[in-house]
C-alpha cells in the first residue's frame, strides 16, 4: 500500500504541469537548504557553548588580568575567547604583561573606551553567529505563500480542465487538486521545521550575547583592578 501511494505520489508529481514543478523544485530546494544550515548551526553552537565553558571556567578561577590573557594565549575559539583577545590587545601597549604592571605612568591604558570597544566585539561576534539564521525566518514565512501560489495554480487547471471537458466528476478535476495539494504540503514541510529552528536559534543567540554581557562587566572590572593596583604600586591615585 505504502509503494502504492509513494508511486501515485511521484506519478502525480511527473504529470504536473511546468510551474508545479518549478514551484516544487524551489520548495525542495528550499527544505534542503535549511536542513543542511540547521545541522551546521547546531554544530556550531555545541562548539561556540563548549568553548564558552572552557574559557570561562578558567577566567573564573583566577580573578586576576594576567590570567586572562594567559588564557587568551592558549585558547583558540569560542566567542568569549574572541571577546578578551580583542580587548587584551588595545591594551597591549599598556602593559607589561609577565610582570602585571603599566609599561609608563603616563601611559595610561583608554579605560573610558573599552566599554565601547566590547559592544563592538560584542556585535562583531553576534554577526558571526547570526549568520544564515535570518534565510531560515525567510523560508518560514514565504514557504507557505509559494506553496499557496501553487495550490491556487492547481485548482486553476481544475477549473480550466472542468471548463474542457465540460463535466466535473473526479475524474476530470482530481490531477489539478492532487497537484495543488502537494504544492501546499511542500510549502508547509519547507516552512514548519524552519521556523521552529528559527525560534531555537534566536533563543540560544539571546542567551550567549547575555553571557557575553556578563562577561564583558567582568572583564572591565579585572581590568579596573589591574590598573588601580598598578598605580598603587607605582604610588599614583587613581584619577
Amino acid at each position: 500500500m505504502n509503494n502504492a501511494l509513494d508511486s501515485s505520489v511521484l506519478s502525480i508529481i511527473v504529470s504536473a504541469g511546468i510551474v508545479a514543478k518549478v514551484i516544487l523544485a524551489v520548495l525542495i530546494i528550499c527544505s534542503i537548504a535549511c536542513w543542511a544550515i540547521i545541522f551546521y548551526k547546531i554544530a556550531v553552537f555545541k562548539r561556540a557553548e563548549a568553548a564558552n565553558r572552557r574559557f570561562l571556567s578558567i577566567i573564573m578561577a583566577s580573578h586576576a588580568l594576567r590570567d586572562v590573557k594567559t588564557a587568551v594565549i592558549t585558547a583558540n575559539e569560542g566567542p568569549a575567547w574572541g571577546l578578551s583577545k580583542h580587548v587584551l590587545e588595545t591594551l597591549d601597549p599598556y602593559f607589561d604583561w609577565d610582570k602585571g604592571v603599566l609599561l609608563s605612568r603616563d601611559n595610561h591604558p583608554p579605560l573610558s573606551g573599552l566599554e565601547r570597544i566590547l559592544r563592538s566585539s560584542i556585535q562583531n561576534e553576534m554577526d558571526y553567529y547570526e549568520k544564515a539564521v535570518h534565510f531560515l525566518a525567510t523560508v518560514g514565512n514565504t514557504a507557505p505563500f509559494v506553496g499557496l501560489f501553487g495550490t491556487v495554480w492547481g485548482i486553476m487547471n481544475s477549473f480550466r480542465a472542468i471548463g474542457l471537458q465540460e463535466s466535473a466528476n473526479i475524474a476530470v478535476v482530481a490531477p489539478g487538486i492532487a497537484e495543488a495539494l502537494i504544492a501546499t504540503a511542500a510549502g508547509l514541510a519547507a516552512a514548519i521545521p524552519a521556523v521552529v529552528a528559527y525560534n531555537f536559534f534566536v533563543n540560544r543567540l539571546r542567551r550567549l550575547e547575555v553571557q557575553l554581557e556578563i562577561f564583558s562587566a567582568e572583564l572591565i572590572a579585572l581590568i579596573e583592578e589591574a590598573y588601580r593596583k598598578c598605580l598603587t604600586e607605582k604610588g599614583i591615585e587613581a584619577a
